[in-house]
């Protein structure tokens, strides 16, 4: 991580069936620099969701954002 990591920020994540099993999290982390803490989630065959806080600077959690939705993935910021 770099020295000007920010504020954690917190969402939930849709993501869409087609995508369940790809390593979407692990990307974020491995090629993106952010950290993610999942704090909550379901996952099934067929739908999940996860509560995720992505750690990392600012730049870095927008180029998160924008892969996670070009990969269907519905992102909403939570407070907190």
């Amino acid at each position: 991580m770099t020295k000007d990591a920010s504020k954690p920020a917190r969402f939930k994540m849709t993501f869409p069936e087609k995508i369940i099993g790809e390593p979407i999290i692990y990307k974020l982390s491995h090629d993106l620099d952010v950290a993610p803490n999942i704090l909550r989630g379901r996952i099934t065959e067929k739908s999940a969701w996860l509560e995720v806080e992505l750690i990392g600077s600012a730049k870095n959690v927008e180029k998160a954002l924008k892969y996670l939705q070009e990969r269907g993935v519905t992102t909403q910021k939570l407070d907190g």
